[in-house]
């Protein structure tokens, strides 16, 4: 997470994904996705970034950081992911790279965290069980997730995020337990879209749950 004087920059690395979660941009308005499906070169991102070196380090922030999001795509998808990676923490204070986590193995989870010292990732599974998990991060490999997800936290490059929604608010307090047992840096979303969305009455039911185990959480929109 950030502080307020941080700078995040966020950079589109691919647009392939292995998940087809239902409120997803590439889902609801995959014709409007560019086709084919691409991932970003690092050549071009390195000739992007270095050459505008001075004006991403010419600001008065504290720290400026790189995020490899994932928005229409998962950036594990990217074969050139470990140069791109040493690219932006060549340029940037830290990294962070989104993930649904049901890509790679816990061996590429391992090496690629021992090169990248200043890199974070973070786990986006929304389910404690693969049929919970599956109904928003559709074709999801659930045990790979985890499994790479607690191979990630060895290393203590990781954070887990989880999206509630009508669907999984049940498990929140289990997976507060969980969090806690795995020494992961938990982060928690309210959906704020209409898929699933919570009803008002089990929001703060949740809430109560979270502020008590002082896990931080926010509405996503």
């Amino acid at each position: 997470m950030l502080d307020t004087e941080d700078c995040l920059f966020n950079f589109e690395i691919s647009s392939h994904c292995n998940a087809k979660c239902p409120s997803c941009f590439r889902t609801e308005f995959n014709e409007y996705v560019p086709k084919p499906y691409k991932h970003l070169k690092a050549d071009d991102f390195e000739d992007i970034v270095y050459k505008n070196i001075s004006w991403f380090r010419n600001h008065s922030y504290s720290k400026i950081q790189a995020r490899f999001c994932g928005e229409i795509g998962d950036p594990l998808m990217n074969p050139e992911l470990d140069r791109l990676t040493f690219i932006a923490e060549n340029v940037f204070d830290s990294v962070e790279i989104f993930t649904n986590g049901g890509l790679r193995n816990p061996k590429w989870i391992k090496e690629f965290l021992i090169k990248h010292k200043t890199t974070n990732l973070v786990f986006g599974i929304d389910g404690l069980t693969d049929e919970t998990n599956q109904m928003y991060r559709v074709s999801v490999n659930t045990d790979l997730a985890f499994r790479n997800m607690k191979e990630a936290v060895k290393h203590g490059h990781t954070r887990w995020d989880y999206t509630i929604f009508s669907h999984n608010y049940h498990e929140v307090s289990d997976v507060i337990k969980l969090g806690k047992e795995l020494e992961v840096d938990l982060l928690c979303r309210f959906n704020g879209r209409q898929y699933n969305k919570l009803d008002d009455e089990y929001y703060e039911h949740c809430e109560n749950l979270l502020k008590t185990n002082e896990i931080k959480y926010y509405i996503c929109k």
